[in-house]
């Protein structure tokens, strides 16, 4: 049988991302093969959900991306799976509207048709607990298969707070964990510490520490689904042109959807790293995404690919970059350890700043025509940075209107046939700007 479920919880920082890699590398080891996925637009839990499972991790999110195709992504990310887990976004219920909770875990779970696992923080409270989890499975409108209590501070208290979730709601207590469990991450000021950084060693301590205080087996008994046989596997395409994607430490955000659709509009993808000063020969288009050159900005300076890249701009090659990608195309980063040149796309620098500068969902509306359509066309994004561009003084290709609040600002820069931004686009979204460029 197949079992499909969501990890959501009451809030951030519940310890989802911890919970959830367990889960998936349990499963794992035990012989299942595990589709992961991430509700949102994150990039850095996707990439542990990839390392737990050994499979390829994909984002539902249902603010840039129709009801529908995040059906089809889910459907697609099933294909030749024993079972989905999907890790939620925020508390259960947070998203871009107060009256519906549109883009929240909960609408992603609802398109999808899975139940939620609920975690839920317990620290400071007992009793109040079984409000908490019949308040959002009322609100939510999704069915809640279990609980698992957080923050457990005694046997006592697990007690406590089982005997009331259990008594006042439907859901089972699959678990508790316990209170001041040691953090098996980092921080980072994007959040916690990338895939590359982090070894077997740790995803096997998550697994371990999701079996010890989770009842895994009667979980998938909860969220058991009877048609796995309807996903289907993928479609093989034919290639007849040739795309570069940046991946090393330094690149490595991007959405696995947006690489498929690079695959489906004909492209051969290979993947390059800036910091090994690899090459892009025979490139007919270079994608080079977020991530963290800053903390490699001394290396990429000294890279070949720097000039590489710049030449490769010059004469009109194709190039799409979004955040960290835009940095590197600058003049240059101003780190705390000193300024770096970077390739020169672009005539601006950037600077790293002690404060994050951008955080949300926008719309990016077309300000011009150029070579990424007609003014006045627009994409859904999304933006999370902590740096800023510095010394500009040309045109943006961009209006962004913050979908939460409706707050206006610039973004996005063209050269010749290169398009740079802070904003990250998905590239399923309807009518994706990216075709114009790259078919």
């Amino acid at each position: 049988m197949f079992s499909s479920f969501m990890i959501a919880a009451d809030k951030s920082g519940s310890g989802k991302t911890t919970l959830t890699t367990g889960i998936i590398r349990y499963l794992t080891r035990t012989g299942r093969t595990v589709a992961p996925f991430k509700c949102g637009p994150d990039y850095i839990d996707t990439l542990h959900l990839e390392r737990a499972s050994g499979r390829k991790a994909y984002n539902l999110d249902s603010v840039m991306l129709s009801r529908s195709t995040v059906a089809d992504v889910f459907t697609k990310g099933c294909a030749g799976a024993d079972a989905a887990v999907i890790e939620g976004v925020m508390g259960i219920l947070d998203g871009v509207s107060h009256t519906d909770f549109a883009g929240s875990s909960a609408d992603v779970a609802s398109i999808i048709d899975v139940p939620c696992v609920l975690v839920l923080d317990c620290s400071g409270s007992s009793y109040t607990a079984a409000a908490m989890a019949r308040g959002i499975s009322e609100l939510a409108k999704v069915r809640i298969a279990g609980v698992v209590l957080n923050n457990i501070a005694s046997d006592r208290h697990a007690f406590l707070v089982r005997s009331a979730v259990e008594t006042h709601t439907d859901c089972k207590v699959l678990g508790t964990l316990p209170k001041n469990s040691e953090k098996l991450l980092g921080s980072r000021h994007l959040g916690i510490k990338t895939a590359m950084e982090v070894d077997g060693e740790y995803l096997d301590a998550c697994a371990d520490f999701a079996s010890a205080n989770v009842n895994i087996e009667d979980l998938l008994k909860l969220c058991r689904m009877a048609e796995a046989a309807a996903y289907p596997a993928a479609l093989s395409e034919k290639r007849d042109k040739t795309a570069y994607v940046a991946y090393d430490k330094a690149f490595q955000f991007y959405y696995n959807s947006n690489i498929d659709f690079l695959r489906s509009a004909g492209f051969d993808v290979r993947f390059f790293s800036p910091l090994a000063g690899e090459g892009i020969d025979g490139a007919d288009f270079v994608y080079i995404g977020g991530g963290y050159p800053e903390l490699y900005a001394k290396q990429l300076s000294e890279s070949p690919t720097a000039k590489i890249i710049k030449d490769y701009a010059e004469s009109g090659g194709k190039l799409y970059a979004e955040c960290g990608g835009l940095m590197f195309l600058s003049g240059g980063i101003h780190t705390s350890d000193g300024f770096f040149p970077m390739a020169g796309v672009f005539d601006c620098v950037t600077r790293m700043c002690d404060r994050r500068q951008a955080l949300g969902y926008v719309r990016a509306e077309l300000l011009k025509d150029c070579i990424l359509g007609r003014a006045g066309e627009s994409n859904i994004g999304h933006e999370f940075h902590y740096s800023a561009m510095e010394s500009y003084s040309g045109e943006y290709a961009y209006r962004l209107t913050r979908v939460t609040d409706g707050k206006t600002s610039l973004d996005g820069l063209i050269y010749k046939n290169t398009a740079a931004a802070y904003t990250h686009l998905h590239f399923l979204c309807d009518n994706p700007l990216i075709k114009n460029l790259i078919i």
